[in-house]
């Protein structure tokens, strides 16, 4: 993730930059400000962790430009938020971690298709998949939506990146391979792992701050 700008061409960044900034002024337009701030439980977890979330941007790991990963929390914040507060909150935490470590504002665009809009909105995809054809029972919302969902998303990132970095940068598929792709069983867990255990607890202790469980619909009669 962080894909440099110095590695892709220029017309391409600018045409991602336009499409992100449409994705993200149509969230933020959809955003209901009224009914988030009435909920003081998902106000509170709103703020609690967008911090978390910019710390875990900041332990990156990598060995070159564009190699390197970090956690996302995509389908927690839209399991609690949903789509257009979890787009928005990621966006400006990608905002703040590119002006605090200098990187190339140019690459936004690019890195907040693959890195944000992708992981959203294929887990608010499988969500709503499950919600249609599968019981709803706490186990299938905590196991399948969120540590399954987050394991995959992360997965395709990954993907998605690698096949960037290949097709559109001076790397080759054996650099992509051997400096990128190899690492990504332990990122794709670790991000299973952390978005389904937070999942877990706030459906469990803090149900009001979920957005997508209603206990009634996952735990009446179950």
């Amino acid at each position: 993730m962080n894909l440099p700008a110095q590695l892709f061409p220029g017309d391409l960044l600018w045409l991602a930059n336009a499409l992100f900034a449409v994705l993200f002024g149509k969230a933020l337009w959809r955003i209901r400000f009224s009914a988030l701030l009435a909920n003081q439980w998902r106000v509170h977890a709103l703020v609690g962790l967008t911090i978390w979330v910019f710390l875990f941007w900041q332990l990156s790991a990598g060995v070159r430009p564009g190699f390197n990963f970090h956690l996302i929390g995509a389908t927690l914040l839209l399991l609690l938020f949903g789509r257009n507060v979890a787009l928005v909150l990621l966006s400006l935490v990608m905002l703040a971690s590119f002006v605090r470590t200098g990187f190339d504002l140019l690459a936004l665009g690019l890195n907040g298709l693959i890195m944000i809009a992708l992981p959203v909105y294929f887990s608010e995809r499988v969500l709503f998949f499950t919600q249609r054809n599968l019981p709803k029972n706490l186990f299938m919302f905590v196991l399948g939506n969120g540590f399954a969902c987050a394991g995959v998303a992360m997965l395709l990132v990954v993907l998605t990146a690698s096949f960037s970095l290949a097709a559109l940068t001076p790397y080759t598929w054996d650099n992509v391979l051997h400096n990128y792709l190899v690492f990504s069983p332990v990122i794709v867990l670790v991000e299973a792992f952390t978005n389904g255990v937070l999942t877990t607890a706030f459906t469990v202790f803090a149900p009001q701050c979920v957005l997508h469980f209603n206990d009634k619909e996952y735990l009446q009669g179950k």
